[in-house]
């Protein structure tokens, strides 16, 4: 989804539950390519130096952003979470929600949609996104309110 959509599967052989999440993810990727392709990227974890790596793409007008984060190393059996992760170039003065998107089936996620945070906040402190072992890929849509 970081660039040009693109599926490597034999749609016939997913079950409903896959076939289901292909098609929201699809419909994630319609709402989010322009901010993909157009917006401004930011490469925020090093996965070279961390056992995660975040990304993140961010709007001209700074009121839309999505957030990439995956788990990649299997060295540890590691549950705990990655340091908050300090987003980039959000507009200071406004607010916005964070809402975990490309969830698997029934999957709710352990993340607070509900919150409201600042722009200097999120640039300052941070958001922990909750990647672990068990969380190998947590994408955020982070949207002005």
């Amino acid at each position: 989804m970081m660039e040009k959509m693109g599926f490597d599967i034999v749609v016939e052989h997913l079950n409903s539950d896959e076939l289901q999440f292909a098609q929201t993810a699809i419909q994630n990727y319609n709402k989010l390519k322009n901010n993909i392709l157009q917006g401004d990227q930011y490469r925020l974890f090093d996965p070279y130096t961390h056992d995660f790596a975040s990304l993140m793409y961010v709007s001209t007008d700074k009121n839309k952003a999505v957030m990439f984060n995956y788990w990649v190393s299997n060295r540890y059996e590691s549950t705990a979470s990655p340091k908050p992760v300090v987003q980039k170039d959000l507009n200071p003065n406004k607010k916005y929600k964070i809402q975990e998107i490309n969830l698997f089936g029934n999957k709710k996620s352990s993340l607070n949609s509900n919150a409201e945070y600042s722009g200097s906040y999120l640039m300052t402190v941070g958001y922990n996104p909750e990647v672990n072992s068990g969380r190998s890929s947590v994408i955020l849509e982070i949207g002005a309110v």
